[in-house]
């Protein structure tokens, strides 16, 4: 049987020579890092680089020295994208010099430590004064636009980030970087290059190409979608009642912003304007004739009035501006202008006071049902006193009122005016109504009602309440016209629409009706300011298409028409 092994034993002078022999190659050690430490308190690391020029080894004072032949001896060279030197530039051509002394690497030296020189063994240290490299900048501008880049072909132009609408919100597009060389990039690259002794400027890294001027990463680009999408996420919901709403398209919406080239965002009017003139098409009924079926059955059209729905344009436009600002969801009705009473099927309502010239009578409607009627005496149309046709809202209402005119001043207990100085009342000075009377005993153009008549209606009516003025028959309406071509003027002006160039026949027409109206009669075209309007527009237009043409012709040249 093999015998089992023994552990040998050394003597302790062994381990001894052992631990003898490991302190030295220790101590060793120590003395190289201690040696290198202070070494490397004067000197740069391995693998250093002071502005560009290796400093390894070095004291601030050789690595200064050796920074001044540097720049001396300097020469760009411009590197094609196939590894070509296409360009080059010396120091002399630049004016590149030292713009620091010694004292600048000194108090980077100072900022190493000697202890840390072996982990610099593996990692290379870079090291820039606090002062740059000088340069002639004129000479640099005069070099940048000297070289040849001709032979280096563009393919693609850099454009700016922009800010665009997607359909649901707005968004930035990220900047394209081109390759398009300019003097501007080679004088950039130049400047950098110089100030880091750089001697190689590779065209491929894009340094010398045209840099977009808006970078989808600037913070004012990045605010302006912000503040864009929190007011495309503002709702504004209109309700009209009866049922009918209107909700604001996105793609609509999305045009009423503009923004400055600093991306300040602004409302643009005109562009809301538009929305609201769409709306204003769609529900405006103020000054248009008014179709209406009277009481003994026949369907006519009243002549335009003062009553009628009409979207307040810049009134709306502000209520729109201060919605957005707001930041909250409303639910609201349109800013109007001038009221009617319903959106759905006529604008007067089912609650009314019709008032039929011919028949010198007067109903009245309350939801659709006539709770009462009188015989009346309108104004008289022998003096050109008839009284107005049209729809006008009853102005207020008023008990004990005294009526003054030119030659005369009347008392009533029961006023209730709605177009200017016309209105229904009371009068106690006739014993009779109906008929005829008007025509050569009429008022100066009140509806002159019974006294007990007046009361009722006063009592059923409210102040807003459509009033509707009208004759049936075509004789009364003719005279009615001739006597009172103020109602023409205000129907020729209510037809201007969307004034287009197109409208300019007419608008001289309206203009020149207008015009031919007595003064009073001038008085009475409620509407004159929308001609006046229309006018403007007019003229905007025109303004604009001569521009236009002019720019037109400019671009084109100038056509003599003669053929050689």
């Amino acid at each position: 049987m093999k015998a089992k092994g023994r552990k040998k034993i050394y003597p302790p002078s062994y381990y001894r020579a052992k631990r003898l022999r490991l302190g030295i190659i220790l101590g060793i050690i120590l003395i190289i890092y201690l040696a290198g430490s202070l070494f490397f308190r004067n000197h740069f690391y391995i693998r250093s680089k002071v502005n560009g020029v290796g400093a390894s080894f070095r004291t601030a004072q050789s690595t200064y020295d050796k920074i001044i032949n540097s720049a001396d001896k300097y020469t760009i060279s411009f590197i094609d994208a196939d590894g070509n030197v296409i360009n080059e530039v010396s120091s002399s051509e630049l004016g590149v010099g030292v713009n620091y002394d010694e004292s600048e690497v000194q108090t980077l030296l100072d900022s190493q430590s000697g202890f840390n020189w072996v982990l610099r063994l593996f990692v290379p240290a870079e090291y820039y004064t606090a002062t740059g490299n000088s340069y002639d900048a004129a000479k640099v501008t005069a070099v940048a636009s000297s070289l040849d880049f001709s032979n280096q072909s563009s393919t693609t132009e850099s454009q700016d980030a922009t800010i665009q609408f997607d359909g649901e919100k707005f968004v930035i597009v990220d900047e394209v970087y081109g390759d398009k060389i300019t003097e501007e990039g080679v004088e950039e690259a130049i400047i950098y290059a110089v100030e880091n002794l750089q001697t190689e400027i590779n065209l491929a890294d894009g340094t010398c190409y045209e840099k977009p001027n808006v970078l989808a990463s600037d913070a004012n680009i990045q605010k302006a979608v912000d503040v864009l999408n929190n007011y495309m996420d503002t709702d504004i919901h209109y309700d009209l009642g009866e049922g009918i709403t209107e909700e604001i398209p996105a793609d609509t919406k999305a045009t009423w912003f503009t923004w400055d080239d600093s991306f300040n965002v602004s409302f643009d009017r005109d562009a809301i304007g538009e929305y609201v003139n769409s709306m204003g098409d769609k529900y405006n009924t103020y000054g248009k004739k008014k179709e209406f079926t009277t009481t003994l059955g026949e369907t006519i059209e009243v002549p335009a009035g003062s009553f009628g729905w009409r979207i307040a344009y810049d009134g709306e436009i502000d209520a729109i501006i201060a919605d957005l600002e707001g930041g909250e969801d409303v639910t609201r009705d349109f800013t109007y202008l001038y009221y009617g009473t319903s959106h759905s099927g006529h604008d007067y309502g089912n609650s009314y006071v019709e008032v039929n010239l011919t028949e010198q009578h007067v109903y009245v409607y309350k939801d659709g049902e006539m709770v009462f009627d009188t015989d009346c005496v309108s104004g008289k149309i022998s003096a050109n006193h008839g009284t107005h046709t049209g729809v006008y809202p009853i102005a207020y209402k008023q008990t004990d009122a005294t009526l003054k005119g030119d030659n005369y001043e009347s008392h009533v207990n029961y006023w209730m005016p709605f177009n200017m100085g016309e209105g229904l009342h009371d009068a106690t000075w006739r014993s009779s109504f109906g008929g005829t009377i008007y025509k050569t005993g009429g008022s100066h153009g009140c509806v002159n009602l019974p006294l007990s008549a007046a009361e009722q209606i006063y009592n059923i009516v409210e102040a807003g309440w459509p009033v509707i003025v009208f004759y049936t028959g075509d004789t009364e309406e003719e005279n009615y016209l001739i006597q009172n071509p103020q109602v023409k003027v205000s129907e020729l002006i209510a037809e201007i629409e969307t004034v287009t160039l197109e409208s300019e026949p007419q608008i001289a027409e309206a203009r020149a009706q207008y015009e031919a109206l007595t003064e009073e009669q001038k008085a009475q075209v409620s509407n004159y300011q929308d001609l006046v309007n229309a006018e403007l527009t007019l003229q905007t237009l025109k303004l604009q298409a001569a521009a236009e043409a002019a720019a037109a012709a400019q671009a084109g040249g100038t056509d003599t028409g003669v053929v050689q």
